[in-house]
């Protein structure tokens, strides 16, 4: 289909984007890009999509790429991603589009089982992909603009012992390259050969997706960055000089070419095309360098291949742009809106003054000129001491973006050996550090986020002011909930709180800058998933880790949530068999007696021998908590196979719940079970609170039995972990403590003995309190429990889209897991330079902690931070209008906390504290007022020309000449009102399709499901098959009977090339074919087979199978036939390399099944 072109109304048959954002003009709008961008690269071979920041560009070129696999199933695609974090959400990205926006499983772009149908590729490193694209071409891969930088040591020749590691590692994948090819006399050659030779072993891509496109704007040529040089040769370049003998087949490797980026310039439509002429697509728009031709004639060029959507928010009837929806305050000030930072302190204002003179004598020595590098005076953000750079080291600054500039000095900063001094003599004379009100002012305004629960990002210059604000604000809060520990617990603890009090200020005081960093990525002596706590709050050192010794800290009984033995092991569990048999827990054993037909004595013999299967055999005590689950199990398992009304939520249950906990050591019996099927948890109360369950674990819908299952599970294990692990854990806590005589740990209730035989008291005074909160208005109580949990419940499907999307394919008791990693370790303040700390960013987007999150550039492009944060810092100036909206664009993006929340509005008009605020905080009677009205400037230039034809302004000024600013006014520029419009919008020609009908239906899927579903109900040739309950789609699970043994096999519906196969699977047990492959191999040679090893040290049921796979044609009785012969084959190989490698053995589908159903969402 080379000349498809579409229309939107074929292409809403194959792409629902409206499936997570709603229906409506946003979902249509991507719709149509989607549209527009398939059919320019149809027809051009390159699209520049450039909507605004956060308009879903990634979404719209993955459908896009949808559309083209649709109709070409061969369809090979390259996407290219500035760095490794955003490569990783590439990929994240894929899933979720493919699961719910794709709306069938066409087998081309989506599995019949819900995923990519082609395998996604991570590619590390080039050598990475070399070996991948060699091992098979055939899927998508994702790789970094970064890998191409490539650095290789040598002055000018290539380090002999790297250049020679180098060349090994690619001629392991690819022996036939030269040995010319890796000349080490010269780095320049040795780079160019190899991204040739690289471009000779990549295969052609029929779509390369390059994301950040702008990052290449300073095109190919000698002079260029290596990394735009090398990527061009990779790709083939028109240009590059060939010798066909070393390079043979080198050529354009991209058929199509599509650009992504919010910012494509900076300066002159050069470096549009520059970006094009990377992959030889720049030909055919000259006219794009040629400065005689008006601005309305670039334009007509641009649009040839270039989209750029404005990005709005309905408010009522309006539509209103980001400029009128967004609420700027570029007075400076943090606390009222267009009002300065008012310095009343006369010891700061003395401070300020003295600074100012200092930077001001400073700048005037004639090195300097009166000028500097916006963004680039340490005295801007702090005056405490910065630290001197090492000379030696061109690379380090005391800035980010230190590309700004290539002065040494610069980089420094040209102020810091002045604040330096200043710091030093103000300590000495004074004992205390340099006040600097405009840092004193912003951590001012960001500690009330503890009572108001509002998110906020900041953005720093210098480096070093990340940790200093961070410290600041951690002081400030430590303040806050030292006051609500006093104020919340009983009068009898206010003695030893204080005691407490005490001693973590001492022990923060000895820390000192040692003090550890209790981020979720910080190393811990106990296992990475571990907390060790901290001392940068008192939250991190009492509520998390160990706690302090002797204590009933936060930490003490947060650990009793998950001690097995304790009492409050139970609280968040949930009472199943009270709910499949939908009564009240206190009846259970009444109804189970009357189900069975056994007297109260016999069910418990029963339910206490056949609990034992579901406990260790080895265990010295059965802990209450493993009982509980123990019997929970037993009572479920009779159930299911119990023909009655409860029946098939039995089987559910035990199918996605207890059917993995059956031991393999298994005990005799269970110690003790009374009372146990009658336990009240937190979950079984709730139900009877119908008004609170909506707000905090609502019923899923779903008309699968099994899906409503499990979203009820991974909305209870989330509710779990919010409410144990982060700022909703200090009401619990408090609840909790203030029912005890003292802190003192001997105190505390021996729940590890069992004494108390429920917690229904404290689940009942904690559901209270949570209906307490819920009926009492935010602003009198503050932001509490109820706030986090209720917001956590409203926005679950958002949160697992953008943190967790895997859980939809895991085990219930993985994703609980999962959830508790991923909230674990939480700290009210976050700070981040030098390297994206990946748990801190997803909990950012999530309710609560971290509140506030500092960062320098790392996080300018490519991290969405927007689910829960309106309101964003430019406390570090950026010299580009560029980064300053790619800063804004992390929170103002689809499916943002503004975008909810503003479209739900119904008001006439909106009010400035509804808006998405923009800060730009300074101080107005310093230097600094100079560059913020600068890049202010600047940026309401770039936000009318990027509007109004892409033509800018000249060459960007990065310095600041003081003398100059002096003369001017220094009254801000305002911002600009009135709404924007695109000079790139989506004509109607992009939407003129030749395609009437899709290439494949839901029709063809279903035919294909029930098919396969048929299977299990008709007699297979030769086959005696003892088939299990149908529990998922396109997954069925048996055991074939051989003779004397039997052999357990699942079959799961598959898809090869678009074509519908069965793929079998029979396990035969744990091998360990790392260590014995040698014995495998010997055991396969009996005859031939496929077989499956998985090397791992993990805990296993097996590591070995085998395997094998059919096509499925159009006849029926043909395709049971092939099926049959399937099974019979690779479950007679599993039988036989059992017998060899575990002689003895013959396990049960029981001890695989879990594993087994893994199986459907393989990945390469």
């Amino acid at each position: 289909m080379a000349n498809t072109l579409l229309d939107t109304k074929v292409a809403s048959q194959l792409l629902d984007f409206g499936s997570r954002i709603g229906a409506g003009a946003r979902a249509d709008e991507q719709l149509e890009g989607a549209v527009a961008i398939h059919n320019m690269l149809q027809s051009h071979g390159v699209a520049y999509l450039a909507d605004e920041v956060g308009m879903g560009k990634t979404y719209v070129a993955l459908g896009a790429l949808a559309l083209f696999r649709h109709f070409n199933p061969g369809f090979r695609v390259l996407v290219l991603a500035p760095r490794g974090n955003i490569q990783s959400k590439w990929i994240k990205e894929q899933r979720n589009f493919v699961a719910n926006n794709v709306r069938i499983c066409d087998m081309r772009v989506k599995s019949l089982h819900g995923s990519p149908a082609r395998p996604l590729v991570s590619c590390s490193n080039l050598h990475d992909l070399v070996h991948e694209v060699t091992a098979d071409p055939n899927r998508d891969f994702f790789a970094k603009m970064t890998s191409f930088s490539f650095p290789i040591t040598g002055k000018h020749a290539v380090n002999r012992e790297r250049g020679e590691k180098i060349r090994d590692a690619f001629r392991s994948s690819v022996p036939w390259l030269r040995n010319e090819i890796f000349d080490l006399r010269s780095k320049e050659a040795f780079k160019d050969n190899f991204a040739k030779a690289l471009c000779c072993v990549l295969p052609a891509f029929d779509l390369v997706i390059v994301d950040e496109a702008h990052n290449l704007k300073h095109g190919y040529g000698e002079s260029v960055s290596s990394r735009n040089r090398l990527l061009a040769l990779a790709m083939g370049h028109p240009s590059a000089e060939i010798d066909s003998k070393l390079f043979p087949g080198y050529t354009s490797r991209a058929t199509r070419v599509l650009f992504l980026s919010a910012t494509p310039v900076e300066e002159t439509y050069q470096q549009l095309w520059n970006q094009l002429d990377v992959f030889g697509k720049a030909g055919p728009y000259k006219k794009l360098l040629d400065k005689k031709i008006s601005d309305e004639e670039r334009k007509a060029v641009a649009s040839e291949f270039l989209i750029r959507r404005v990005t709005s928010v309905r408010i009522g009837t309006d539509e209103l742009t980001k400029n009128e929806y967004r609420r700027e305050w570029r007075r400076g000030g943090v606390a009222s809106h267009d009002e300065p930072i008012r310095v009343e302190d006369p010891k700061q204002r003395m401070v300020v003054a003295l600074v100012q003179k200092k930077v001001t004598e400073l700048l005037g020595h004639e090195r300097f000129n009166s000028s500097f590098q916006i963004g680039m005076l340490a005295s801007f953000e702090s005056f405490l001491e910065t630290a001197k750079l090492k000379r030696e080291d061109d690379e380090t600054s005391n800035f980010d973006d230190s590309d700004q500039t290539e002065n040494a000095m610069e980089k420094e900063g040209v102020d810091v050996n002045n604040i330096n001094r200043l710091a030093r003599s103000y300590r000495s004379k004074f004992h205390a550090e340099l006040p600097h009100p405009k840092m004193d002012a912003l951590v001012e305004s960001l500690s009330q986020c503890w009572d108001t629960g509002e998110k906020a990002l900041v953005f720093v210059r210098r480096v070093a002011s990340v940790k200093e604000l961070k410290r600041k604000l951690d002081d400030r809060y430590n303040e806050w909930l030292m006051n609500r520990l006093r104020a919340e617990l009983p009068q009898r603890m206010q003695e030893p709180l204080e005691s407490l009090f005490e001693t973590f200020r001492q022990q923060r005081l000895a820390a000192g800058a040692k003090q550890l960093d209790s981020s979720a990525d910080a190393p811990s002596d106990r296992g990475k998933d571990s907390d060790s706590g901290g001392l940068d709050t008192f939250f991190a050192w009492f509520f998390r880790g160990e706690g302090p010794a002797n204590v009933i800290s936060g930490a003490n009984i947060q650990r009793r949530f998950i001690q097995r033995g304790t009492v409050l092991a139970t609280f968040f569990a949930d009472n199943y068999v009270a709910d499949v048999l939908r009564c009240e827990p206190a009846v259970v054993e009444t109804k189970l007696c009357e189900l069975l037909g056994l007297t109260p004595t016999s069910l418990r013999e029963v339910l206490q021998k056949a609990a034992g299967r579901f406990l260790s055999g080895a265990a010295k005590k059965q802990t209450r908590a493993d009982r509980f689950d123990a019997v929970q199990a037993a009572a479920i398992e009779l159930l299911k196979d119990k023909k009655c009304d409860f029946q098939e939520d039995a089987r559910v249950a035990w199918h996605e719940r207890f059917e993995r906990q059956i031991h393999a050591n298994p005990a005799a019996q269970a110690s003790d079970i009374e009372g146990l099927l009658a336990v009240e948890t937190f979950f079984t109360k709730l139900r009877h609170r119908p008004e609170l369950r909506a707000a905090l674990w609502p019923e899923p819908v779903d008309d699968c039995p099994t899906m409503r299952f499990r979203k009820r599970e991974w909305r209870g294990s989330m509710f779990a972990s919010v409410a144990r692990l982060g700022h909703a854990f200090i009401d619990l806590y408090v609840l909790i403590a203030a029912r005890l005589e003292s802190l003192d740990q001997r105190s505390q209730q021996r729940g590890s003995d069992d004494d108390l035989p429920s917690n229904t008291d404290q689940v009942t005074e904690y559901l209270d309190l949570l209906e307490q909160q819920r009926m009492t208005d935010r602003k009198a109580r503050g932001w509490r429990a109820f706030d986090e949990l209720a917001d956590v419940a409203a926005n679950f499907d958002l949160i697992v889209d953008v943190n967790a999307p895997d859980i939809r394919d895991q085990h219930v008791d993985d994703a609980a897991r999962d959830f508790g990693v991923l909230l674990g370790r939480q700290q009210p303040v976050g700070g981040m330079s030098g390297k994206v700390n990946e748990t801190l960013v997803r909990q950012f987007r999530m309710p609560g902690y971290p509140l506030v999150l500092f960062s320098t550039d790392l996080l300018q492009e490519g991290e969405d931070l927007h689910t829960f944060c309106s309101s964003i810092h430019h406390y570090g100036i950026s010299w580009t209008p560029s980064s300053m909206e790619q800063r804004i664009g992390r929170i103002d993006r689809v499916r943002s906390h503004s975008d909810r929340r503003l479209s739900d509005l119904q008001v006439d008009r909106l009010g400035g504290d509804e808006k998405l605020q923009v800060f730009f905080p300074h101080l107005e009677d310093t230097v600094e007022v100079f560059q913020v009205h600068r890049v202010l400037d600047r940026m309401n230039v770039f936000l009318r020309l990027m509007h109004e034809g892409l033509t800018v302004a000249k060459t960007e000024q990065r310095t600041i000449n003081t003398s100059d600013e002096f003369a001017k006014s220094r009254k801000p520029p305002e911002q600009i009102r009135g709404r924007l419009k695109t000079a790139f919008p989506v004509q109607k020609t992009h939407l003129i399709g030749t395609r009437e009908t899709l290439a494949a239906t839901n029709r063809i899927q279903t035919q294909i499901h029930e098919q396969f579903k048929e299977f299990a109900s008709h007699e297979l040739s030769g086959l005696a098959i003892q088939w299990e309950p149908v529990v998922a789609a396109g997954v069925l699970m048996g055991t074939a009977k051989l003779k004397q043994r039997i052999q357990p096999f699942t079959l799961v519906l598959d898809s090869i090339d678009h074509f519908p196969c069965v793929r079998c699977i029979s396990p035969v047990g744990r091998v360990d074919p790392g260590c014995e492959m040698e014995a495998v191999l010997q055991a396969a040679s009996i005859s031939p087979m496929k077989i499956g090893a998985i090397v791992s040290k993990d805990d296993r049921s097996y590591d070995l199978t085998t395997e094998g796979e059919v096509l499925l044609g159009g006849d029926d009785s043909v395709n049971r036939k092939r099926v049959a012969d399937l099974i019979s084959r690779v479950v007679h190989d599993a039988d036989t390399l059992e017998l060899e490698l575990l002689p003895g053995r013959d396990e049960s589908l029981d001890k695989f099944r879990e594993e087994l159903r893994k199986e459907v969402s393989h990945d390469d």
